[in-house]
């Protein structure tokens, strides 16, 4: 069986793929958070000693790479960034170099491309925005230099929940909240006011188009890429992970509501500085490259497993935070 290590493995992608894997391959979780849904390392990557004796100890097949600051929120103090998305790859990095590791699966970003009209391919020009995303082409700069074997992911928008065997149910829990989807079903369902981030962008009704990718079809297109990079003898890829739908915000509500048969009170705010007008991916070479497609990301599918979500959290007195002007 063979041995994967998934830094940020405490966090929502970590959590879901730690169980999606769990039966296929040993799964060594690594995070500074903890987490009481399964035993982890609790380390933090900044941590280099730590880092290298774990890999030292471990000698994993492959590594898959979450752990970031990941929220695109300007608010949040850019050496936050730099120190937990750059030095933290670093390290991870030297690690690797100094335990004769070579597979990596890298986390990043569809906020790295340049704006465009049409769907975004992996060839499509650069033009991070947000410090979020410059920190992760950054990193995406320091896996290409360091000529590990790699598949960098662009991920689009993540969103949902799983079950796992029926039993369980595991979801996004950001502290604060700011992703669109989680944000509006938990409010719509508590009857909570919702703030947009702006109603003129060029676009149909002026809110933002995104990509919207279910949480299953991630771990999916994150278990293809590991079953890829170890059976091929390849340098590195780099691969879009969405699904090609295209939806404005104002449509997202208007779906949210046809479901839970409430209507979500919103308010229009000015726009947040790091959005851009529409991101939605071509997703061709996921198909090419490690046979991936979506198969949970109909916006019906997302949102109803976003609701179960959300009435679990209410079921186990969990409130999500947000913060005031979300």
């Amino acid at each position: 069986m063979k041995k994967i290590i998934i830094t940020g493995c405490s966090g929502y992608i970590g959590s879901c793929l730690f169980f999606y894997l769990r039966s296929k391959y040993k799964i060594i979780g690594i995070d500074k958070k903890k987490t009481n849904l399964f035993t982890i390392n609790n380390y933090d990557l900044l941590n280099f000693n730590k880092i290298n004796q774990i890999l030292k100890k471990e000698k994993p097949d492959l590594i898959v790479h979450l752990a970031a600051q990941s929220l695109v929120d300007e608010t949040v103090k850019k050496d936050k960034y730099y120190l937990n998305n750059i030095m933290a790859t670093t390290n991870l990095l030297k690690c690797m170099k100094i335990n004769n590791l070579n597979n990596l699966i890298f986390s990043s970003t569809a906020a790295v491309y340049k704006v465009k009209n049409n769907l975004i391919n992996e060839k499509d020009n650069l033009n991070p925005i947000s410090t979020y995303a410059k920190t992760k082409h950054e990193c995406e700069k320091l896996i290409k230099k360091s000529k590990i074997n790699s598949i960098i992911l662009r991920f689009f928008n993540v969103c949902s929940s799983m079950s796992i065997n029926n039993k369980k149910i595991v979801g996004e829990l950001h502290d604060p909240e700011t992703h669109l989807i989680p944000t509006v079903v938990y409010k719509n369902l508590h009857q909570k006011k919702v703030y947009l981030y702006g109603n003129n962008y060029q676009t149909p009704d002026g809110t933002c188009i995104r990509d919207y990718i279910h949480i299953k079809d991630i771990c999916s297109a994150i278990d293809k890429s590991i079953n890829y990079l170890t059976n091929n003898f390849i340098k590195s890829q780099i691969i879009n992970i969405g699904s090609s739908s295209h939806l404005t915000n104002l449509q997202i509500i208007k779906k949210i509501d046809n479901l839970t048969k409430l209507k979500t009170n919103y308010e229009v705010k000015k726009n947040r500085k790091g959005d851009v007008d529409k991101l939605v991916c071509s997703i061709s070479k996921a198909k090419e490259i490690i046979n991936w497609k979506p198969q949970f990301s109909k916006i019906k599918i997302i949102i109803n497993d976003e609701i179960k979500w959300v009435k679990h959290l209410k079921k186990i007195n969990i409130k999500r935070r947000f913060k005031n002007y979300i």
